[in-house]
């Protein structure tokens, strides 16, 4: 980023505050304009991200969008705003297709193509974070709702899962299940499983 001498910016406060002295009915002109321009320039934004999209579901009607292209609009679109409605089964699935796109593409880079394949490297691998995240957190909570109440019934979980983290003897290892199976503090966990 380019330095500016401090000069320049200071000439330009004092110049900017004595047209604001001597002007003060043009400055207040100005000032009822921005309501209107933030309007109007947020306007121009939606419709160039609606001619955009329009554009890219064009070309995806038409095959001349790749399959990983096609199937990351989806997860954008579909798959990532409605997380809530998908059991752990469905997320593991969507985790191993977006594990086997970054193979692909880290096998297909090479030097002359890195450059054009790192943005959609790093956009995949944002994706699966962010249902990686999202699969652990609801897995974590769904077992201690399984554990605070006997009768409750996981649509996330499995019923084997459910049925084995229930008949664990004691309460001590239901924890050391919880340990075993997910990233979380050891306190933590002794704090959400005290019965």
């Amino acid at each position: 980023m380019p330095k500016i001498p401090l000069e320049i910016v200071k000439d330009l406060g004092i110049k900017g505050m004595e047209f604001a002295r001597k002007n003060p009915d043009k400055l207040k002109a100005a000032a009822a304009m921005v309501p209107s321009l933030v309007g109007i320039l947020s306007d121009l934004n939606d419709k160039k991200n609606e001619w955009h999209l329009n554009k890219l579901k064009k070309k995806s009607e038409l095959g001349k969008m790749e399959y990983r292209e096609t199937r990351y609009m989806r997860y954008q679109d579909q798959i990532l705003p409605n997380l809530e409605s998908y059991n752990y089964a469905k997320l593991d699935e969507c985790i191993s297709e977006v594990e086997s796109f970054l193979m692909q593409l880290k096998s297909e880079m090479t030097v002359i193509k890195r450059p054009k394949l790192m943005p959609r490297v790093t956009k995949w691998q944002a994706v699966k974070t962010q249902l990686e995240d999202y699969r652990d957190l609801r897995f974590y909570s769904e077992l201690v709702r399984v554990n605070d109440d006997a009768d409750y019934d996981s649509a996330f979980l499995t019923k084997s899962v459910q049925t084995y983290f229930r008949e664990l003897p004691t309460i001590e290892d239901r924890r050391a299940f919880v340990l075993q199976v997910t990233e979380k503090d050891e306190q933590k966990v002794a704090l959400d499983f005290l019965k």
